[in-house]
């Protein structure tokens, strides 16, 4: 961010009041925040007439193809979604890929009612609507109770790191992406979308900490579509935030298939959760694979929070009717999730997650 005479970070800085010692008012040790992280929400045309076709009274509705994952959502203490595409308005009509797309507002409802409490919104697709769009993607969650990060309507909300209250512990989330598909922020709203700079991010936890946040999660929209290995701008990014210890956890979406989980330090990352909802399975069938991340951090004597737990759930897309399934043991996986599971185990812990601690779980009703 910009000003005439003043740097984005002196601007947060001087909001947040950086410097100031603030220390944790109330430390319970072994009090617990568990943090889960999805893929990318993608509201292709079949998405869309799925959606219309699942209404009842309503123009559209997408809880019939989230309530798979309901159970594991709503289970955690801070549900972070990632929003892909900006919003158009409730009576449409909407736009899909490959035209310029929107999604319905209808979207941020049914995110809500499934369990998500927050969702990041920088992407390369959020300013595909204009700065409208992004108005309107940002209003339609806060209309639903949604907490966001990435983007903003004003300045003043760029300037603030958005801190999430989680069981009486602040929570930060933060949020990027590698472009905006090459359409500039307008030059009157030029701080309205972040984009990658690792000096920026790593300021922005370290002001988000002043402000008393106690986790810092950041979201990183980046990486090469349809490649599982991480990219160089996202292995550089990762590395430079774990050496900041200023970073706890990074949920990394954008490429549509399933990348690997690591522990850079101290820091756990997930660079690609795959989709979470799509319809692109039949172009290429490792984009209808998703990764549930779920983080467990408690809290140490001195007040700090460490990663504790680290555990992953798979996630297919059933075409006709879309839906959103859960892979469950292997005994009961239709042989489309178990093609799921098999795409997502070695991509997920092609980088020995497993020896570091994360686990990859079958769904069952007696997971939670």
């Amino acid at each position: 961010m910009e000003t005439a005479d003043t740097s984005w970070l002196q601007v947060i800085q001087a909001e947040a009041s950086v410097g100031d010692d603030k220390p944790p008012a109330d430390v319970q040790p072994g009090r617990t925040v568990s943090i889960l992280g999805v893929g990318d929400i993608l509201t292709h045309k079949e998405i869309l007439a799925q959606a219309v076709e699942d209404a009842d009274a309503r123009p559209i509705d997408f809880r019939p193809q989230l309530q798979g994952i309901e159970g594991l959502v709503s289970s955690a203490d801070l549900a972070v979604c990632h929003m892909e595409y900006p919003m158009g308005t409730a009576e449409g009509p909407w736009t899909a890929w490959p035209g310029i797309p929107d999604a319905p507002p209808q979207l941020a409802e049914a995110v809500a009612d499934v369990g998500f409490d927050a969702c990041s919104t920088a992407s390369n697709h959020v300013l595909d609507q204009g700065f409208d769009g992004l108005t309107r993607l940002l209003d339609g969650l806060d209309a639903e109770g949604l907490a966001h990060a990435g983007t903003a309507r004003t300045q003043g909300e760029a300037a603030k790191p958005t801190i999430i209250d989680v069981k009486g512990v602040p929570v930060a989330l933060l949020s990027y992406s590698y472009s905006l598909n090459g359409i500039p922020c307008p030059v009157e709203h030029e701080w309205c979308a972040n984009l990658i700079d690792v000096d920026r991010m790593i300021g922005e936890a370290e002001v988000a900490r002043s402000l008393g946040a106690r986790i810092v999660v950041l979201s990183l929209h980046a990486g090469d579509e349809g490649v599982t290995a991480p990219s160089a701008q996202q292995l550089d990014a990762v590395q430079q935030m774990a050496d900041s210890g200023q970073v706890d956890l990074v949920l990394g979406h954008h490429v549509h298939v399933v990348q690997p989980v690591d522990r850079v330090g101290n820091m756990w990352v997930v660079y690609g959760h795959g989709n979470l909802l799509t319809a692109q399975s039949r172009k290429d069938p490792r984009s209808g694979d998703g990764l549930i991340s779920m983080f467990t951090f408690t809290e140490q004597e001195d007040g700090s929070f460490v990663a504790t737990d680290a555990v992953g759930y798979a996630v297919h897309n059933d075409d006709f009717p879309f839906r959103l399934s859960l892979v469950p043991d292997e005994s009961a996986r239709t042989w489309e999730q178990a093609a799921t599971w098999v795409r997502t185990e070695p991509a997920v812990m092609s980088y020995a997650a497993d020896e570091k601690g994360f686990r990859l779980m079958p769904w069952t009703s007696s997971t939670l």
